[in-house]
């Protein structure tokens, strides 16, 4: 069974209106959607949930029990691109909640009942990428991993 759910992001690039890199395109309507793949009996749910701004309570509570969460992992820190001199925007401003921080995706789903956690669509910016890094530890110690190229996984 597979289904779609609206989560918090924000509109398509074609609807943003001038040029404002700090400009609030946020939306809660349906404009990002998560999609959730189970069985036929509804167990053992996958959640795939490739663009996210940020947690909510409806969110987490869909979440809850899920078997897998694939999640936004666009980012690690909200400024990273600006600090690695690659854009001008945010991930909040691209639709993409970070991974770290108090308001990060980490500390939105640490309590959530999830059994595998994913993180994917992840930016090359993002320096969980290196596996040596201190924020692949963070990641990994926090209970998550970081999807690779030609992840295979049965359920």
């Amino acid at each position: 069974v597979v289904g779609s759910f609206p989560v918090p992001g924000k509109v398509a690039l074609y609807l943003e209106q001038g040029g404002d890199p700090g400009a609030d395109f946020s939306s809660d309507t349906g404009d990002t959607i998560g999609v959730r793949i189970s069985g036929a009996d509804g167990r053992g749910a996958v959640f795939y949930v490739p663009g996210c701004a940020r947690i909510d309570a409806a969110l987490r509570m869909r979440l809850a029990d899920a078997a897998c969460l694939l999640f936004d992992g666009t980012v690690y820190t909200d400024d990273e691109m600006i600090t690695a001199r690659v854009g001008q925007k945010t991930g909040a401003r691209m639709g993409h909640i970070a991974m770290s921080g108090e308001a990060g995706s980490i500390a939105g789903l640490a309590d959530v009942k999830i059994g595998r956690r994913i993180f994917i669509h992840i930016n090359n910016t993002n320096p969980v990428l290196d596996e040596n890094s201190a924020e692949h530890a963070a990641i990994k110690a926090a209970g998550w991993e970081v999807a690779a190229d030609g992840m295979e996984m049965e359920f």
